[in-house]
């Protein structure tokens, strides 16, 4: 049935990330090694932390029709999260309309109190738009997972993933239509942060 995309929000992930490393060079010779033969192995540690995200948002979703699935023009909400406080939504996407439950895929972002995590859905079978009926109009249930693609502030450095669930409604499925429906969404993962 429909599909469309972009909850993101919602993580897995990151360890310590390496950001320089040098080679050590040995000489075959038994004479001294040439200092220009030598280079000095640095390795720097970045710094991180781990976050617990939970977000909750409620907003509008924009979905364009076609012959073949659905586009979603637009995805803006508003709600808090970890970090984040009072917290803005927004993200675009697209899915195939094959069945009652189709996967999707589309990108992201939350921002608030001065920081922003941009996110991707990851397209696979357990990112799926599942209708409850065959015909609309119909409530629709996402699930899925987004993986966490950067992030700016409190969430610099950031990378994870976020298991996301959603819901909302379509009015039509003919293409060509559109409209404007109501959905709420929530987020849940573990992040890693740079200190």
């Amino acid at each position: 049935m429909s599909t469309f995309k972009n909850f993101t929000a919602i993580a897995t992930v990151g360890a310590v990330s390496l950001m320089g490393a040098g080679i050590a060079s040995a000489a075959t010779t038994s004479g001294p090694v040439p200092s220009h033969h030598v280079l000095a192995a640095h390795v720097l540690k970045t710094k991180t932390k781990k976050v617990a995200f939970k977000g909750s948002f409620s907003g509008t979703i924009a979905l364009l029709w076609s012959s073949t699935g659905v586009q979603a023009t637009a995805v803006t909400g508003h709600g808090t999260g970890t970090l984040l406080g009072a917290a803005a939504m927004k993200g675009s996407g697209a899915g195939t309309a094959a069945s009652t439950c189709n996967p999707f895929s589309g990108t992201g972002s939350l921002t608030g109190a001065g920081s922003k995590l941009m996110v991707k859905v990851v397209t696979s079978s357990k990112t799926t738009a599942c209708a409850a009926n065959s015909a609309a109009p119909t409530p629709v249930l996402v699930n899925g997972v987004a993986t966490v693609t950067g992030g700016t502030g409190k969430y610099k450095g950031a990378t994870g993933t976020l298991k996301f669930k959603g819901s909302f409604s379509i009015q039509s499925t003919t293409a060509g239509s559109n409209e404007s429906d109501s959905f709420t969404a929530t987020l849940t993962g573990t992040l890693t942060v740079k200190k």
